[in-house]
């Protein structure tokens, strides 16, 4: 009896996420509840993991004029509710240093940059994105 209802209990994990640039820009464009169609598609919780490269770069956009800078801005806030995964890869790129984590540490990215989705798909690691008609879509295997 006690092994039938620990069977059928609900048992809620969560799923560690790697966020991109796009990611966040486009939550800053369609609202926060982006995150929660993410969650709802993949019926799991998502734990949105940001690395300071990517914070770097919203902030240089946040500098600018116009939309894109204030949405980084957003962009930026939303950071900060979100946990920061400190990694030991400083040359190339964002998308670059994005990529060689992502392959250390075994977690998905949360993207809406196609270059980034393609690469990411090409070495093999799980990509999480929204098209622009606004649908959950994944590449890969979800660990």
């Amino acid at each position: 009896m006690e092994i039938n209802r620990l069977w059928y209990s609900e048992i809620a994990l969560a799923l560690k996420a790697l966020v991109d640039t796009s990611f966040l820009m486009r939550i800053a464009e369609l609202g926060a509840d982006l995150l929660a169609r993410v969650e709802e598609k993949l019926d799991t919780k998502i734990i949105p993991v940001v690395i300071p490269n990517v914070v770097k770069e919203l902030e240089s956009l946040a500098k600018g004029r116009g939309v894109k800078a204030r949405r980084a801005g957003l962009a930026l806030i939303f950071c900060e509710t979100m946990e920061q995964l400190e990694v030991d890869i400083k040359e190339g790129d964002v998308d670059l240093v994005l990529l060689r984590a992502a392959k250390a540490l075994g977690l998905p990215v949360l993207t809406s940059d196609n270059g980034l989705r393609r690469s990411l798909r090409n070495a093999g690691i799980c990509v999480i994105y929204v098209n622009k008609k606004g649908e959950v879509k994944t590449d890969g295997f979800i660990p």
